[in-house]
């Protein structure tokens, strides 16, 4: 059983480490330096990433996963020298409901990819 749960939390850590490179774009606006030859780049850093146990809601089974990402303002110089008048604004956190089984017409519980573990969890 804690075995089953470990490998659960590792997929699902897992995918969303690879689908959470587009979930940190950017969608912040960052002050402009005012200075010319410099750019900004508006950025999102990933701080930490939380999955909760499994519940059943319905005839579904569900975790919800939280994000917690920093907002970065960077800027560089036209050669590629980072300033130091770069700076962060307050972190954000989301959290999203993921269904990771449901029923099929005949009532039996099937995962939803990318889930592949037993339905019911355990």
């Amino acid at each position: 059983m804690v075995i089953a749960r470990t490998l659960f939390l590792a997929l699902v850590v897992g995918t969303a480490a690879v689908l959470g490179a587009g979930a940190a774009r950017a969608d912040h606006r960052c002050d402009p330096i005012g200075e010319p030859g410099w750019r900004t780049v508006a950025t999102h850093e990933v701080v930490s990433q939380t999955v909760s146990a499994p519940y059943q809601e319905g005839p579904g089974w569900f975790i919800d996963r939280t994000v917690t990402v920093l907002p970065f303002c960077n800027y560089f110089d036209e050669i590629g020298n980072y300033s130091l008048r770069s700076y962060t604004l307050s972190p954000r956190a989301t959290t999203e409901r993921i269904g990771i089984c449901r029923s099929d017409a005949a009532r039996a519980s099937i995962a939803i990819p990318p889930y592949t573990g037993p339905c019911p969890p355990r």
